[in-house]
């Protein structure tokens, strides 16, 4: 992974600190080509076993090659433009913060009552109070597939602005707060001091 090495990060309290607010992602796969899909992530960390979750429409074709396979999933977080202006050293370049999570693992689809369950799970964590009849729950998990990943490696880049001095990375926060730019990028920065 790219960038340098300081700006990536192993640190499991991190890493799932950061996946509980931020778990919107990609799954992608690759047999004979990449394959992509865009999905919510459920994690279950259990140390040497940890397994991320996801579903994908039975009709999607990524499925055909999903079983067994290896998969990543990228987890974008917070990102913004952080201006040239902010360095006291000058000439400089403007670059972006940013802050993402890659786990990499392997692929097992899920069978119906597994995925139902799944969905359950999925609701409960992101719609507490949403009540959906039996009728609907199954007509719905009879169009999509449950998706667990055992995961072998988790990994985050997390660069926001580490390799600039404490008063360049103030200058950056105080640019940040007075800009349109996320809040969330600041906040993490105040979070590494």
């Amino acid at each position: 992974m790219y960038p340098p090495a300081f700006y990536s990060s192993d640190d499991r309290t991190q890493l799932q600190a950061f996946l509980q607010q931020h778990y919107f992602g990609l799954l992608l796969s690759n047999n004979a080509g990449l394959s992509y899909t865009p999905s919510p992530f459920l994690f279950d960390w259990q140390n040497q076993s940890d397994k991320a979750y996801c579903h994908l429409a039975r009709n999607n074709p990524q499925l055909r090659q999903l079983d067994g396979a290896e998969v990543t999933i990228v987890i974008q977080g917070p990102h913004a433009f952080i201006a040239a202006s902010c360095y006291r050293q000058q000439p400089a370049v403007s670059t972006w913060n940013y802050a993402l999570a890659e786990l990499k693992g392997t692929a097992r689809l899920l069978n119906t009552g597994q995925t139902l369950a799944l969905v359950k799970k999925q609701e409960a964590h992101s719609a507490a109070d949403m009540v959906q009849a039996a009728d609907y729950q199954q007509k719905l998990v009879n169009a999509i597939v449950g998706v667990e990943i055992n995961l072998s490696s988790i990994t985050g880049r997390f660069k926001l602005s580490q390799n600039k001095t404490p008063a360049e990375q103030q200058a950056v926060i105080d640019y940040l707060q007075q800009t349109e730019q996320p809040a969330a990028v600041w906040q993490m920065m105040l979070s590494q001091h």
